[in-house]
């Protein structure tokens, strides 16, 4: 499984540039690949044609907003951390962001500090996520029917 400390594959979608670039900028000098588009549609093509371990996506933008992306990346089965970006500080973007899928939200003007501070953090909740996801299928292998749990050779062996 890879690590969130290895270079992260982030894609940056936000109308502004000054955003994306200040984004580029913080996240390729803590080690990370990163790719820009301007737009919901550029980054919906950017997602499903390659594979990204996160994405900052800006809450309003041209063609679907980050919102929008949310409930997209869901039903397209990609595994991308998502942190929404938002001008507007308030519960309800929070929240609705929150409920779609999000793992995070970043505020408009942020810090260098805050941005590559949440990318770690969101890197390591997919992380953690994935490591849960492995250890229900090791369970699944090794539960019978009832709920008994199967020995398998290589336990039996260090029994």
């Amino acid at each position: 499984m890879k690590k969130h400390t290895d270079r992260a594959h982030v894609l940056v979608a936000d109308d502004e540039e000054s955003i994306r670039f200040v984004l580029r900028e913080a996240l390729e000098s803590a080690g990370h690949e990163v790719q820009e588009v301007a737009s919901g549609d550029a980054a919906l093509d950017a997602l499903a044609t390659g594979h990204y371990d996160l994405a900052f996506l800006d809450i309003r933008m041209p063609g679907p907003s980050g919102l929008e992306l949310l409930d997209r990346i869901d039903a397209m089965g990609v595994d991308t951390a998502a942190v929404i970006i938002t001008a507007q500080n308030t519960m309800e973007n929070a929240v609705e962001a929150m409920k779609r899928g999000a793992l995070d939200y970043l505020v408009k003007p942020f810090s260098l500090a805050a941005a590559t501070t949440l990318a770690e953090k969101a890197l390591r909740t997919r992380d953690l996520h994935e490591e849960v996801r492995e250890l229900r299928r090791e369970i699944g292998r090794t539960m019978a029917p009832g709920g008994r749990i199967l020995v398998t050779h290589r336990v039996h062996a260090a029994v």
